[in-house]
């Protein structure tokens, strides 16, 4: 069975043994082959170009082979590849951590772990604001923010309705299923996009030094 090893786009599989279905010689180039291969975790296909390392063995084909098929081929342009997640733009690293770890959890199915991220993240964000009293509840700091202008009614309204308070996830007495996690992923993105990447940006347009604690004032 003919192989490579990449990380999967499709699923969280790291290092995925990709098993080769197909290959056809490229028209008029000797020592490459157009392959196409599937996920050994979630079967999920790639494509990619394999170049001969060794002209000499042109003839011998990647699907032919047995194990991982580099260093013989040298692979190229593989499609898709993995979109690696990111935090919105002008997030404080402390907070994108929280975020990205909440992410992987997510691309998992790791809903409880997820939750407790995402959780974490909304956290340290809304403390690190300026003015927000440090010792209040989460919707006493986002009722707060609301009342000095620091995010709009719509954010507090949408607050009340997604799972955000508690307790982190592994002390909550109720496991929680995916809409749980894709509701407070999506709340917890628009959250920090307001608050950090909106001013961020604009900030930037003006040619003015980036905050981490944007002050309210400039809302």
């Amino acid at each position: 069975m003919a192989v490579i090893l990449r990380n999967c786009p499709h699923c969280p599989a790291e290092n995925s043994s990709f098993q080769i279905a197909w290959n056809a010689q490229l028209p008029g180039q000797a020592v490459m082959w157009n392959c196409c291969a599937v996920c050994g975790g979630c079967n999920g296909p790639i494509c990619f170009i394999a170049k001969h390392s060794n002209p000499a063995m042109a003839s011998q084909q990647p699907a032919g082979m047995a194990g991982n098929i580099e260093p013989a081929f040298n692979v190229l342009s593989v499609w898709p590849t993995r979109v690696e997640p990111t935090a919105p733009t002008h997030t404080p690293a402390t907070v994108a951590a929280r975020f990205l770890e909440g992410e992987d959890a997510f691309s998992r199915k790791k809903w409880n772990s997820a939750v407790a991220m995402y959780r974490s993240a909304l956290d340290i964000a809304t403390k690190g604001m300026n003015g927000v009293p440090q010792d209040a509840t989460f919707f006493k700091r986002i009722e707060w923010l609301h009342q000095n202008h620091g995010i709009t009614p719509d954010m507090k309204d949408w607050a009340d309705h997604v799972r955000v308070e508690g307790n982190a996830a592994l002390h909550d007495p109720e496991e929680f299923a995916e809409q749980d996690a894709k509701s407070l992923r999506f709340f917890t993105e628009m959250f920090l996009r307001y608050v950090f990447e909106l001013p961020g940006e604009v900030r930037a347009f003006r040619g003015e030094p980036q905050q981490t604690t944007p002050p309210l004032s400039n809302r």
